[in-house]
C-alpha cells in the first residue's frame, strides 16, 4: 500500500491544488490515460501472483464446484464399508475417488459441474455403476449404490435418477442448468432474469435499478443488481464468476455478463448459505463458465428484432410512426481438446447492435403557459395577490427563462400540455472470452479465463442541449489451481482481477452567459448550461438521458475506474462423517471517480413564490440554487478481508448438520489526497483551520484515514440441519439460521464521503426564502466572493460512528418428492436487517411558535448537513412454496409462489429516489434517532405482497410415422415459457415545498387512498385523500406514513417456440421465435406522487409492449 507523502500533506493545510481549482484533478489528459500507471502496477501484481500459482506445487484455486455423496449397501440393505468409489467426468475423463466408511457413506467433494459416471468396487461383489450423474454447482448429487454378490468382472449399470430433494445442505437456492439458460426466453439474453423464477426473489422497481435485459455497468445506479432477495436490498447481492468476485464496487451488481451459450450453469443461493460465502447479506449468484472437453463442440447464432413485429407502447400515439426497433445479437462459441484428457480450450464472441425508440411522455408548458397564462390561480410574489386573469405580464417574464423555453422546450403535441415522442437510442456492445483448463497431473489442474467487453450507448436529447453518450470497457481475468493431496484433502486457490473503465456522460459546451445567466463555469472540460429543474415538468422514463430538466445534467459523470484484485484459498478435508472446509480471502479495491458536481450550477423551481413551479420559472424566481466553487476527482482504495471455518457432519445416518463461523472486515476507502470529510459537531479542524466548526478531515484529532473507524467485530456464525426422516432421500425437513454482513456500495460510501468535501469540492446551497434568488444573477444571493469554504456549505458523508450492516437469516422448510417425477417444497423464510445505512438531516431550520417562513439553520455555516447513520433496520417474513417436475419425456416445469412482507426504514443507499426522513436528529442523541426512525418504518420500496411465477419447457412428441416428410415437418418442436404475476410496489406522496424547517414534507392524509380508487392511468389512487399543509403549519410532520400507497401490479408471459432440425450426427440447426410479453399486457410505471403537480395520481410511463424476436442457431 503506497502512501507517498500522504501524512505530510494532510498536516500542511490547503495547498495550491487543495484550493479546489480543477486543474490536473479532472484534466483531459487524466481522463484519457485511465490512470495507466496504476493499471500497469495492478497488472504487474496480478502477473506475479499468477506465476506463483502456476509454480507452487500446493497452490490451488476454487472453481465453482459441487459434490457427490451417498451410501453403498448390499442387496439386503446392509451398509458396505471399504467400497472403492470413483466418479469419472464424461467430458474430460478426470477421475476422483473415495472409500466408504464404517457406515457405508462416501463423499466426493470439489467436483466440477457436468455429467459423471459413478462406479463402486468391492471384492466379492459385482461392479456397481451409475451413469448420467449430473453434478451442479454448490449442490450435492446423492448417488446411493446397491451391490450384488458376484465377481468384480461382472457389472450392473443403472441410469442415474438424482433426487429432487436436497438431502445434505440447508441453504435455499436453485441451480439453473445450461439447457435452461440457453433455452428459456430471456429478454436481452440476460441470465440474471432467471433468478426471479425462485420464491422470495423480486425484480425491483425502476427507481431501484430495475432488471432490464440490456443492463450493463458504466454510469450511476444499480442497473445490474438484478433483484431483491428475501427482504434484502438489491444492493446486497454477491455476484461470482467461476467462484471469483464479479462485483461492481461502485454501484453493486455484476461487472460482466457472459452470453447464455458461454455459461455451463449457475446457482442462486437465496438464503442461509454456508460460511465460505461472505461480502453481502442478500443472495449469492455463482456463475460457472463453459469449458472445453474431449469432444469438439460449438455454436453460432443470430437473434433479430424489428419494429414490424413489435407492439406499440401504451403511450405512443397511433398518429405517430411506431417507435423504431432494430436489434441484432450474433456470435459463436467453440470448445474442445488441445491435448486429449489434458488440455482443453473454450472461447466465445457475441456482438450486440440495438436501435430502439424509447417512448417519452413528458409534461411540458401549454401554449398559453408559454405566454404566461395559467388555468389556475397564481400569486404575484410582489403583492401576495393573484395575478389578474392568472396571467404574468409579458414584461415580467424573465428573458433567460424565455430563451430557454424557445430553445429547448418542445411544443405540446398531445393534449394541451404533453409532448410524446420516441427518439432513437443506440446500444452497441462487443464481448469475447476464453477459458483454458489444464490437467497438470492426476492430482493438479489449472484454470485460466479472460473476458473483455466494450459498450457504447447514445440517448438523444429532448429538453436538454445534449443527450447521453456513454462508453465503457470491462475486463476480467482469473487463474485457479486445484490440488488433490488425497481423496479426502483438497486445496483450492484463485487470483482474479476485474476492471470497469467508463465515461458515462459528456457535456454540451454551451455558455450560461449566452442565455442571459450570469454564472461562470468552474470546470472547462465539463462546461454546459446550468441545470434547471421545474417540479413535475419534463420527467421522462427513469434511467433515460435527455429528459428530466433543462440545461446540462447537474452532475456530469465524466469518468469512473473500478478495479478489484482478489486472492483466495479454500481447503476441504473429509474425515469420518465430517466434511470440513477452511478458507480465507483478501480483496484490494480501487476507485477513481470524476463525478463533476454542479460545475455549471443548478436551479430548482417548486412553486414556493407563486404556487406554481412553472410560473416561478417564467418569473425567474428559483426556490433553490446550488453550485460548486471547485471540483476535485476522488481516487482511493479499500480492502476486504475474510476467513471462515465450516463443518458438515452426520451425527446420524438420517441427519446432516452444518456449522460454520465467518469473520470479515471491510476497511474504509482512503483517498490518496485525503479529500474526504466528516462531521463532528463542535470540533475545529487543525488540518484546515478555516473550515467551519464541525467539518473535519483525515489527520484531524480522532479522524482516521477513511473518516470512520473500521468495524472489526464482525463474527458471523452459521447453523443449519437437514433431516431425512425416511432415509430414502425423498423427504427432508431443513432449517437454518445465520448472521451475514453487508459491504457498502462505493457510491453510498467513498463517493458520499468526498464528492462534496470542501475545500476540494465545496457545494454552495441557497434557498429562497429567506434569500432573494434570481435565475439571471444567482450569485448575488451568495455572500462574499470565491472562497475555500463559502457560506451555505453542503455536507454529506459519515459521522463518527459506523457499524457494518448485517442481517440474520432464518428458515424452516419441508421438501417432499411426489411420485417419481415431482417434488414440492414449502416453508417459512425470514430475515432481520440491522445497522443499515440511512441519510438523516442534522441541520434543520430553527423554529419558534408563530414563525411564518424558514429561518436560520442550527449550524448557520451550512445548508444541508446529512450524515450517514448506521441505524436503519429491516424486517421480512414470508411463506414460500414451489412445485417442480424433473425433465421427463422432454417436459419439465417449476412453479413458485411467495406471500411476503418486506418492511424497512429505507430501501437503498443513495438510490431509489426516496425522500429523506421527515424529522431531523441530534448526533449522539439516541432518543431523537429512534423518534425519526419510527416515522420512517414502512413497506419497503420493493415490497410485493404476492408473487407467482411458473417456467416450463416441453419437447413436443413426433407423430408416429414412417414418412420422412412428416417427421421433418412435425418433429423437433419445443416450447418454453415463463408466466409471472405480482402485486404492485408502494410509494409515498410528497409535497414539493419543504417544511418550515427545510425537511421532507409529507401532506396529511384523510382516508385510505387505495380503497375504492379508480385505478386508471388518469387517476390511479384517490388523490382527494391528501391535503397540503400551509408552510407555517409544517414544523411537525404530517400524518401520512411512509409508503402507504400502492402502484400497479403486472402480469406477463414470455414464450419461445423452437424447431430443431438434425443436420448430421450431432450437428443441429435451430429456428426460434421468442415472444416477450406475448399477450401485450401493459406494465405501467408508478403514478405521479407529487401533490399539486399536473401528474399527481396519473401514470405517464409503461414498459414496452409485445416484442417478437426471431433467431437461428447452429450447434454441434
Amino acid at each position: 500500500m503506497v502512501r507517498s507523502g500522504r501524512r505530510d500533506q494532510r498536516h500542511e493545510g490547503p495547498r495550491a491544488d487543495d484550493s479546489g481549482s480543477h486543474g490536473d484533478a479532472v484534466s483531459m489528459a487524466r481522463f484519457t490515460s485511465f490512470d495507466q500507471e496504476a493499471l500497469m502496477r495492478t497488472f504487474s501484481t496480478v502477473l506475479v501472483v499468477l506465476c506463483f500459482c502456476a509454480t507452487a506445487p500446493a497452490a490451488a484455486l476454487a472453481q465453482a464446484t459441487g459434490s457427490i455423496a451417498g451410501i453403498v449397501t448390499d442387496e439386503s440393505g446392509a451398509v458396505l464399508p471399504g467400497v472403492a468409489v470413483e466418479a469419472i467426468n464424461v467430458a474430460t475423463n478426470q477421475i476422483r475417488s473415495a472409500r466408504t466408511g464404517a457406515d457405508g457413506h462416501y463423499s466426493l467433494p470439489v467436483i466440477d459441474p457436468g455429467q459423471h459416471t459413478v462406479t463402486a468396487t468391492l471384492s466379492g461383489f459385482k461392479l456397481g455403476q451409475r451413469t448420467g450423474v449430473v453434478v451442479n454447482v454448490e449442490s450435492t448429487a446423492r448417488v446411493d449404490l446397491k451391490l450384488a454378490v458376484g465377481g468384480v468382472e461382472e457389472s450392473l449399470t443403472v441410469a442415474a435418477t438424482i433426487s429432487l430433494v436436497e438431502t445434505s445442505k440447508a441453504t435455499l437456492g436453485l441451480v439453473v442448468s445450461q439447457k435452461e439458460v440457453v433455452e428459456m426466453p430471456l429478454n436481452g439474453r440476460n441470465f440474471t432474469q432467471l433468478g426471479t423464477l425462485l420464491p422470495g426473489v423480486i425484480a425491483p422497481p425502476a427507481g431501484l435499478g430495475g432488471s432490464g435485459g440490456d443492463a450493463t455497468p458504466g454510469g450511476f445506479g444499480a442497473a445490474t443488481s438484478g433483484f431483491s432477495v428475501n427482504g434484502m436490498r438489491n444492493q446486497s447481492n454477491n455476484f461470482l464468476l467461476d467462484g471469483a468476485s464479479n462485483n461492481d464496487t461502485f454501484n453493486t451488481g455484476f461487472v460482466l455478463r457472459p452470453p447464455p451459450d458461454a455459461i455451463q450453469e449457475f446457482k442462486i443461493l437465496t438464503h442461509s448459505y454456508a460460511a465460505e460465502y461472505g461480502r453481502n447479506a442478500g443472495s449469492v449468484v455463482n456463475v460457472v463458465t463453459r469449458s472445453g472437453g474431449n469432444a469438439v463442440h460449438g455454436a453460432g447464432w443470430e437473434f433479430n428484432r424489428d419494429d414490424a413485429l413489435q407492439a406499440r407502447n401504451y403511450f405512443a400515439p397511433s398518429t405517430q410512426p411506431k417507435p423504431k426497433l432494430t436489434q441484432h445479437q450474433f456470435g459463436g462459441t467453440l470448445g474442445g481438446p488441445i491435448a486429449r484428457d489434458r488440455l482443453f480450450g473454450f472461447g466465445y464472441y457475441e456482438g450486440h447492435r440495438n436501435t430502439t425508440g424509447i417512448t417519452q411522455n413528458l409534461v411540458v408548458l401549454s401554449d398559453a403557459e408559454r405566454r404566461g397564462t395559467f388555468n389556475t390561480a397564481i400569486r404575484d410574489p410582489r403583492t401576495g395577490l393573484p395575478f389578474p386573469n392568472n396571467t404574468i405580464p409579458d414584461a415580467r417574464i424573465d428573458p433567460a427563462a424565455r430563451q430557454l423555453i424557445e430553445r429547448f422546450v418542445p411544443v405540446a403535441n398531445s393534449g394541451s400540455n404533453r409532448y410524446i415522442a420516441s427518439p432513437d437510442t443506440t446500444d452497441d456492445r462487443d464481448q469475447f472470452g476464453t477459458r483454458i483448463d489444464y490437467r497438470v497431473t492426476a492430482n493438479n489442474s489449472l484454470l485460466g479465463r479472460y473476458i473483455h467487453s466494450r459498450t457504447h450507448s447514445v440517448q438523444p436529447a429532448i429538453t436538454r442541449p445534449i443527450g447521453t453518450d456513454a462508453r465503457a470497457a470491462l475486463q476480467d481475468v482469473m487463474v485457479s489451481d486445484t490440488h488433490v493431496f488425497a481423496s479426502n484433502r483438497i486445496n483450492q486457490a484463485r487470483v482474479s482481477y476485474n476492471r470497469i473503465g467508463a465515461r458515462p456522460q459528456a457535456t454540451s459546451g454551451l455558455s450560461n452567459a449566452a442565455f442571459g445567466i450570469s454564472l461562470p463555469h468552474n470546470v472547462p472540460s465539463a462546461q454546459g448550461l446550468a441545470n434547471v429543474e421545474i417540479i413535475e415538468l419534463f420527467a421522462g422514463t427513469p434511467g433515460i438521458g435527455g429528459t428530466g430538466g433543462l440545461g446540462d445534467v447537474q452532475q456530469p459523470f465524466v469518468e469512473r475506474l473500478n478495479e478489484t484484485l482478489q486472492l483466495a484459498d479454500d481447503f476441504t478435508w473429509v474425515h469420518g462423517g465430517h466434511s470440513m472446509k477452511f478458507g480465507a480471502e483478501v480483496q484490494r479495491q480501487h476507485m477513481f471517480i470524476a463525478f463533476v458536481n454542479r460545475p455549471n450550477g443548478d436551479f430548482t423551481f417548486n412553486g414556493v413564490h407563486t404556487g406554481n413551479a412553472a410560473a416561478d420559472f417564467l418569473l425567474g424566481l428559483p426556490f433553490r440554487f446550488r453550485r460548486t466553487t471547485a471540483n476535485t476527482s476522488q481516487d482511493g482504495h479499500g480492502w476486504i478481508y475474510g476467513g471462515y471455518v465450516q463443518d458438515e457432519f452426520r451425527p446420524r445416518a438420517d441427519l446432516t448438520v452444518s456449522a460454520g463461523l465467518r469473520y470479515e472486515v471491510s476497511v474504509p476507502f482512503v483517498d490518496k489526497n485525503g479529500a474526504l470529510n466528516s462531521f463532528r459537531p463542535g470540533q475545529q479542524s487543525t488540518r484546515f483551520p478555516q473550515a467551519p466548526r464541525g467539518l473535519v478531515y483525515p489527520g484531524d484529532e480522532g479522524v482516521p484515514d477513511g473518516t470512520y473507524e473500521t468495524d472489526k467485530n464482525n463474527l458471523a456464525p452459521r447453523l443449519g440441519f437437514t433431516w431425512d426422516p425416511t432415509g430414502s432421500g425423498r423427504a427432508t425437513l431443513r432449517g437454518a439460521w445465520g448472521i451475514f454482513y453487508d459491504t457498502l456500495a462505493g457510491q453510498g460510501d467513498f463517493f458520499q464521503n468526498g464528492v462534496l468535501a470542501p475545500p476540494f469540492t465545496p457545494l454552495v446551497e441557497v434557498t429562497a426564502p429567506p434569500a432573494q434568488l434570481s435565475l439571471q444573477n444567482p450569485l448575488s444571493a451568495v455572500a462574499g466572493g470565491a472562497t475555500l469554504f463559502p457560506p451555505g456549505l453542503t455536507f454529506i458523508g459519515w459521522g463518527e460512528d459506523f457499524e457494518q450492516p448485517s442481517a440474520q437469516h432464518f428458515n424452516l422448510t419441508w421438501s417432499q418428492e411426489i411420485g417419481r417425477h415431482f417434488a414440492a417444497e414449502t416453508g417459512y423464510v425470514g430475515s432481520r436487517g440491522r445497522n443499515l445505512p440511512i441519510f438523516i438531516e442534522v441541520n434543520p431550520g430553527l423554529y419558534s411558535p408563530g414563525q411564518r417562513s424558514g429561518g436560520a439553520r442550527l449550524y448557520p455555516a451550512f445548508s444541508l448537513v446529512r450524515p450517514t447513520f448506521s441505524v436503519g433496520k429491516s424486517w421480512y417474513d414470508s411463506l414460500q412454496t414451489s412445485f417442480r417436475m424433473r425433465p421427463t419425456r422432454g417436459m419439465s416445469f417449476l412453479a413458485a409462489y411467495t406471500l411476503g412482507h418486506a418492511v424497512d426504514h429505507v430501501s437503498g443507499l443513495n438510490i431509489g429516489g426516496e425522500q429523506r426522513p421527515v424529522l431531523p436528529v441530534t448526533m449522539g442523541d439516541d432518543a431523537s434517532i429512534e423518534r425519526a426512525l419510527e416515522l420512517e418504518k414502512g413497506d419497503a420500496l420493493f415490497d410485493a405482497r404476492h408473487r407467482f411465477v411458473i417456467s416450463f419447457s416441453a419437447e413436443l412428441p413426433t407423430p408416429a410415422s414412417r414418412s420422412a416428410i412428416v417427421n421433418h415437418a412435425f418433429g423437433g418442436w419445443q416450447v418454453n415459457g415463463i408466466v409471472q404475476a405480482q402485486t404492485g410496489f408502494p410509494f409515498t406522496v410528497i409535497d414539493p415545498v419543504q417544511t418550515i424547517r427545510y425537511l421532507t414534507n409529507r401532506p396529511n392524509v384523510t382516508c385510505d387512498p387505495n380503497q375504492d380508487a379508480a385505478h386508471s392511468v388518469d387517476q390511479w389512487f384517490n388523490t382527494a385523500c391528501f391535503v397540503r399543509r400551509p408552510v407555517p403549519d409544517t414544523a411537525e410532520p404530517g400524518n401520512q406514513e411512509r409508503n402507504t400507497v400502492r402502484g400497479p401490479g403486472f402480469a406477463r408471459t414470455d414464450l419461445s417456440v423452437f424447431k430443431n432440425v438434425g443436420v448430421w450426427r450431432d450437428h443441429r440447426l435451430q429456428f426460434r421465435v421468442e415472444m416477450f410479453n406475448l399477450f401485450d399486457q401493459t406494465r405501467f410505471g408508478q403514478p405521479g406522487n407529487t401533490i399539486g403537480s399536473s401528474t399527481f395520481g396519473r401514470i405517464t410511463t409503461s414498459d414496452d409492449g409485445r416484442i417478437v424476436q426471431l433467431a437461428v442457431k447452429y450447434t454441434f
